[in-house]
């Protein structure tokens, strides 16, 4: 039997630039029920990505929790890869928070990468859909504007700028997912954490065993510090090789 959806479902891959150009020319017939919007679809998602994670967001959930069936929700995004997509670059729109202004480029680079990643530690499921995720959409594309304007203005040729960008993006969001569903803050996990170290075997694994009371209490803030320095460290090298030059 022919899927009925087959045909909506044909198209470029969602997240690609072509999606996102396709998407923009799409009839506004495909949007046109008011009672129903992609605004309130997307909200009620997000909910459904805090309080029960990704795997909570099914199209079946969506739709019991709007109170609609499944196929209003198809007039406005064809699947849920269309709906992840979506809902993921909304996510996105800490760009439109500004830094302080008296900070050099180095601090609002900063200042933004903890912005982006308390945004993350907050909607955790958001954070867990954004696996390899294209940042082309609307407020991703802002974002990306946005970093391109710091490390342009720092001295960085755009290709350099660009690669810049993604690295601090991509840092950001893997610190994120290396630590989701663990509590650093648990002064119990500490101390197991200490045990664990303390009882291994000191000819195996000797600075465990010795520095165990300090391991023990590194936590993601320490480890997200740690790297954001180093990343920004690097940075400021590239800056001073480009010497002020543009590609």
């Amino acid at each position: 039997m022919r899927d009925p959806m087959a045909a909506e479902t044909a198209g470029p891959k969602p997240g690609t630039a072509a999606w996102w150009l396709a998407r923009e020319d799409e009839p506004a017939r495909q949007r046109r029920r008011r009672s129903l919007t992609l605004e309130a679809i997307l909200d009620a998602s997000m909910t459904l990505l805090d309080t029960g994670g990704a795997a909570a967001l099914t199209m079946r959930n969506l739709a019991e929790a709007l109170g609609c069936t499944q196929a209003s929700l198809y007039r406005h995004v064809r699947n849920r890869e269309e709906l992840v997509t979506l809902l993921v670059d909304r996510a996105l729109d800490v760009a439109s928070s500004a830094p302080p202004e008296d900070a050099d480029w180095a601090g609002k680079a900063a200042w933004s990468a903890r912005l982006f990643r308390e945004h993350l530690l907050r909607h955790p499921g958001v954070a867990s859909l954004l696996r390899g995720t294209e940042r082309l959409g609307p407020n991703s594309l802002a974002g990306v504007q946005y970093s391109l304007e710091l490390f342009i203005g720092a001295g960085l040729g755009p290709r350099l700028a660009s690669a810049a960008s993604s690295a601090l993006a991509t840092f950001v969001i893997g610190s994120v997912h290396f630590n989701l569903g663990l509590d650093v803050s648990d002064s119990e996990e500490s101390r197991h954490r200490r045990l664990l170290y303390r009882s291994r075997d000191a000819s195996a694994l000797p600075l465990l065993v010795e520095h165990a009371d300090v391991l023990s209490e590194v936590g993601s803030d320490d480890v997200f510090e740690a790297g954001l320095t180093a990343l920004l460290t690097g940075f400021r090298v590239l800056i001073e090789r480009e010497g002020g030059t543009r590609d």
